[in-house]
């Protein structure tokens, strides 16, 4: 009888036990989930604010009124080419160089973008993915406004009696040639503030 009961409550403990260690192993791993996506967040916001900001001073280079001899020293030259031919390409050349790391930039942006629409809240990720949209929209617009303008620059260079629209060339050029409080400007600045926004919370 005495060893029945004996191993009775030894049964009883060890089932007890059992229950114990499943019970915090559960909790365990509850917080270390917790704690593993917490970090994911971190990360991820942590990127998409880094990639926002990087973007935004891409834009700023990008438009840079001041273009510089040695940004179009490597461009092959065309034979015969006349100075007004060559000053355009020239400075076509240097606009295009400078959409590359922009380019770049944006395509890491828009990836780390589909990972916080992931890990972040529904609020947050539309968020986030309407102020990436802003930027991909504006290199849109910038690529298409260097390749229209010069184009129809360099027509203007390279033909006689070519009459290109000099208002809608002005549009373009001020799409292309960054001034503090023009509407491209204000866009990319809003978008880059609103990413701030509301990641900063993900990354205390």
């Amino acid at each position: 009888m005495g060893t029945n009961l004996v191993s009775l409550i030894s049964d009883i403990a060890v089932g007890v036990s059992a229950i114990i260690v499943a019970i915090v192993a559960f909790y365990g791993l509850r917080i270390w989930r917790k704690e593993l996506t917490g970090k994911a967040r971190f990360e991820v916001a942590r990127n998409v604010m880094l990639l926002g900001l990087k973007s935004k001073a891409d834009f700023e280079w990008a438009r840079n009124p001041f273009t510089s001899s040695g940004e179009h020293a490597t461009r092959s030259r065309r034979e015969n080419e006349s100075s007004d031919v060559s000053m355009v390409l020239d400075e076509w050349y240097a606009r295009d160089r400078r959409l590359v790391p922009l380019r770049e930039d944006l395509s890491k942006l828009q990836e780390a973008g589909w990972e916080a629409k992931v890990l972040l809240g529904k609020d947050a990720s539309k968020l986030v993915s309407g102020a990436i949209k802003v930027f991909i929209n504006s290199y849109a617009e910038l690529s298409s406004a260097i390749e229209s303008y010069f184009e129809g620059r360099y027509k203007e260079a390279n033909e006689t009696g070519v009459n290109i629209d000099q208002d809608w060339l002005g549009e373009l050029r001020r799409v292309i040639y960054f001034t503090r409080e023009d509407n491209l400007s204000k866009r990319i600045e809003q978008a880059a503030d609103q990413l701030a926004s509301v990641l900063r919370g993900y990354v205390k």
